[in-house]
């Protein structure tokens, strides 16, 4: 294959995971949207709830961990097509209306597991790409993510407003449509070299070694703990305190994601200009200290302010933080689905643990343990800062 050929088809493949990934935002963040639709309509509880958001995160690990198996034995394609018809099946339930407990949790097992193979899948393909492309990638990849989940609230505010009662079934129902498009895409997408021998035994595992390998993936956990968390209870928290009315608490779910769009655009646009290190820096604190305002605050202004900081600052740790630690994986699918599975991990534990305080304390101090985790996350990047900058040093000592 020609240098141009490649380049083309490096380009085409970009353009193809760009929009499978949107598709997986708009059909992923949903969720935490629905659940005061849920409550209303079947009486659901805080435990029940966050029982719901963490049934996803099991179902998202799942995939994930079976993501870096599934393509040495049946490809690349086959594996995200296994994974990824999952999604249009779980909104399939939910636009169905069968209000079931076991339905909406096997719902949400499902949703979770189309996320896990598309985040996989999607962070793979982006790996193979060369140097800052694979960098300025990973901000776009995650940029159109973050459009789809902007989108998304807004749809259900028309849905729900324009259908009392039945809108956010509706909106389930597109969901799904737009998950059977996300396939016709992934059925005809051109992908990179697989395998030339499909056994576990020819995959590449020199990475379980490497530091910084796993100080990328440490960095995940804290992160994806905390946005999970953000995400899925923010609507809920905004209404039950009583500081916003329902429009206006699913207007702030897509004012997030559309100050996390704009924080990965700037990501993408200073890639090269600004270390990993310090953007990884300055986008920890600022994700603590915004969230402490939001959180703090007891009036409109000051937690809108502090939402855009959280939004703003948390865009890009994600990207950069998955960038510092595969650079000893790039098209590795072990690897990525190791890497995506102890992040993901985080998401699991979280939105469980705030609906289980919820519950018992109000809901209150249930997104209090966010801010836990925000601090751990800073933790996290000062140790991984710290680790690379005495790496970086120790050749200079020794000339």
């Amino acid at each position: 294959m020609t240098q141009t050929s490649e380049t083309q088809r490096e380009g085409r493949l970009l353009r193809n995971v760009l929009f499978t990934f949107f598709v997986s935002g708009a059909a992923s963040q949903p969720l935490g949207s629905f659940i005061p639709f849920l409550r209303d309509t079947y009486g659901f509880s805080y435990d029940l709830s966050g029982v719901l958001l963490s049934c996803q995160s099991i179902g998202n690990l799942l995939a994930v961990l079976a993501a870096g198996f599934l393509p040495v034995y049946l490809g690349r394609r086959r594996s995200i097509l296994t994974t990824a018809v999952w999604m249009a099946a779980g909104y399939l339930i939910f636009a169905s209306g069968m209000g079931t407990p076991v339905l909406l949790v096997l719902a949400c097992l499902m949703t979770g597991i189309a996320r896990g193979g598309n985040s996989n899948f999607a962070n793979t393909m982006i790996s193979t790409l060369p140097g800052d492309k694979a960098t300025r990638g990973y901000n776009l990849l995650h940029g159109c993510f973050a459009v789809g989940a902007l989108l998304s609230p807004l749809l259900l505010i028309f849905c729900a407003g324009r259908w009392p009662g039945l809108g956010w079934r509706i909106m389930a129902g597109l969901l799904c449509l737009l998950c059977i498009s996300q396939l016709v895409v992934y059925a005809k997408m051109p992908l990179p070299p697989e395998y030339a021998k499909k056994s576990i035994t020819s995959v590449d595992l020199r990475f379980f070694k490497v530091k910084q390998f796993w100080l990328g993936a440490a960095m995940l956990f804290f992160y994806i703990s905390t946005e999970y968390a953000i995400v899925g209870w923010l609507v809920t928290y905004f209404q039950d305190i009583g500081v916003l009315d329902p429009n206006q608490s699913q207007m702030m779910n897509s004012l997030l994601w559309l100050v996390i769009f704009l924080g990965r655009m700037v990501g993408a646009v200073i890639t090269g200009k600004l270390s990993r290190s310090k953007l990884l820096l300055l986008d920890g604190v600022g994700l603590f200290s915004f969230f402490l305002v939001m959180f703090f605050s007891r009036t409109p202004a000051p937690i809108i302010l502090g939402l855009v900081g959280v939004g703003f600052f948390m865009a890009t740790i994600y990207p950069t933080a998955f960038a510092f630690g595969s650079d000893c994986i790039r098209g590795n699918d072990l690897g990525c689905s190791v890497m995506i599975f102890t992040g993901s991990a985080g998401g699991i534990l979280t939105p469980a643990m705030v609906g289980f305080v919820a519950e018992r304390a109000g809901i209150r101090a249930g997104m209090g343990l966010i801010v836990v985790f925000a601090a751990l996350l800073l933790f996290s990047i000062l140790l991984s800062v710290f680790s690379v900058r005495t790496a970086q040093a120790l050749p200079e000592k020794g000339e």
